[in-house]
């Protein structure tokens, strides 16, 4: 029978198993930077080591190759910042929620609206993330007044976990968890004296508040050799949230991570042509070499770089090649240019159809990249996700501590990912049209809704215009829908600036 060590150290879920590299790459295209590339730029069939990974002059000096000179264009960080600022740009309600707990829920001081931030940007990454809450532990029969509770942060206190952080788990047919199994390290520096170490250990959750913690040896990172088991109060539950569905098939986000990689490879190819147009490689015939060494009385290197440099004339003999330069011609690089830019476009059309695929609804023809009724669809659908994690979060931490604020978040779920321009331009049109008073005060009442979605209306205000509408006031916009339609050219800037 294998050891517990050796069980614990090598288990792993097969969902988490079957997404753990996808799911790694995903979080590295999401961060961008040199980790990324590393992993993911491509060195291509034939490429010298020196022009992959650089070199030596003959002169001592050293120079850079592709993979060093390679950058990311931030696409996959906009994707995720932009679809948070759709889900979380109306803060969620949190009526009864202490301050203190608002503005520090981690252990490291971060706000709760943060904390959730963290939580949908893993979602959209890797499908799914954990809320695991934790709190210090307490000798039994303790007496810890509620001022001392504050200050020293005695309370339950919340954590993201991705994806790859929490190893394994059982899940109970009625959906409670019966055991997690998390991962990570402990960086330890107990002295300024003393060199510091970083840990690996595993952390196993148990009903009935049993938390073992399995350490591995600081020497090899496969290796548990010893485990410190402790207990707290929180014996009905394991205190930790699934956040998003647990799925071992692909997600849009794999495909987004694709796209980007090969715009990562052709953005590093045509700078590397480019690099060759400024600096490119000379041809000369054969003969020219000897002709110079025997003129000047120089050996081969001189000669070259006489050459080179231009700094003497080239000697041609009847029937030579005329020098000249290996290098693209412009159209090939303008040919790249049109490429990545296909690719871009490509990328964020396929935000669209990634956020299809999640919905509940019937997908429609794939042949309109964008279906704005499904995204607003899957945006509700996130937010009532976070919405429910956060409420069980909540019930879990009151379970622990009696005395921690209560209270029922209330995330939004009216989105407006619709192109403002063109629908104005639509209504407004329409009003030129011969039609009763009634349908027109129906249109004017949607521009309102549109305009207050964008601009937020003063509620004040708002009431005012819809009063005057019901009194088949204002409708002289028909009149001048040309003038207004023109005017609204200007919102084109701020629709760019809105499109993911």
């Amino acid at each position: 029978m294998e050891s517990e060590f050796k069980v614990i150290s090598e288990r792993s879920n097969e969902i988490y198993s079957s997404r753990e590299t996808q799911n790694w790459i995903n979080q590295l295209g999401w961060k961008g930077g040199t980790p990324y590339i590393d992993e993911r730029l491509t060195r291509f069939p034939g490429e010298a080591t020196e022009d992959w990974i650089g070199g030596t002059r003959t002169d001592g000096s050293s120079f850079l190759g592709r993979q060093q000179t390679a950058h990311v264009v931030p696409h996959l960080t906009r994707v995720v910042e932009k679809i948070n600022q759709y889900i979380l740009g109306v803060k969620p309600k949190r009526e009864g929620i202490a301050p203190d707990i608002e503005s520090d829920i981690t252990a490291n001081g971060e706000s709760i609206n943060q904390l959730m931030k963290l939580a949908n940007s893993y979602l959209t990454v890797n499908g799914w993330c954990w809320l695991g809450i934790d709190a210090p532990l307490i000798a039994p029969d303790t007496q810890i007044s509620q001022e001392q509770k504050e200050v020293e942060k005695i309370r339950p206190y919340w954590k993201v976990y991705s994806a790859l952080e929490v190893i394994d788990w059982k899940i109970s047919n009625k959906g409670d968890i019966e055991w997690i199994l998390t991962e990570g390290w402990d960086y330890i520096a107990s002295s300024p004296y003393e060199k510091p170490y970083s840990r690996k250990y595993r952390q196993l959750w148990e009903l009935g508040g049993i938390v073992t913690k399995y350490l591995y040896d600081v020497e090899d990172d496969s290796k548990i050799v010893e485990k410190e088991v402790m207990e707290i109060s929180l014996k009905d539950v394991v205190p930790f949230v699934l956040v998003g569905t647990l799925n071992a098939q692909p997600i849009g986000f794999d495909n987004l991570e694709s796209i980007n990689r090969t715009i990562l490879d052709l953005e590093s190819c045509n700078r590397q042509n480019f690099y060759n147009s400024v600096f490119p490689q000379m041809y000369v015939p054969a003969s020219l070499l000897d002709v110079v060494m025997q003129k000047f009385n120089v050996d081969a290197e001189v000669a070259v770089n006489m050459i080179v440099g231009y700094n003497y004339p080239i000697f041609l003999s009847e029937g030579d090649a005329t020098p000249g330069f290996i290098m693209p011609d412009a159209s090939t690089i303008g040919t790249m240019r049109t490429e990545l830019d296909s690719l871009r476009n490509e990328l964020f059309n396929s935000v669209g159809l990634m956020l299809q695929q999640d919905t509940k609804q019937v997908a429609s023809a794939e042949s309109k990249a964008w279906d704005f009724l499904d995204v607003e669809q899957v945006m509700k659908e996130r937010a009532e996700i976070l919405e429910e994690a956060e409420t069980k979060a909540v019930i879990i931490s009151k379970m622990w501590d009696p005395e921690f604020s209560e209270w029922e978040p209330k995330y939004n779920s009216d989105f407006n990912v619709t192109n403002f321009k063109e629908d104005m331009e639509a209504l407004i049109k329409g009003l030129g049209a011969s039609m009763p008073d009634l349908m027109k005060q129906q249109i004017y009442k949607h521009i309102i809704h549109i305009m207050d979605k964008k601009i937020k209306i003063n509620e004040e205000d708002k009431q005012k215009i819809l009063s005057e509408i019901e009194a088949g006031e204002g409708f002289p916009m028909a009149e001048n829908a040309p003038d207004t339609i023109r005017a609204l050219e200007i919102s084109s800037e701020i629709e760019e600036d809105d499109r993911i």
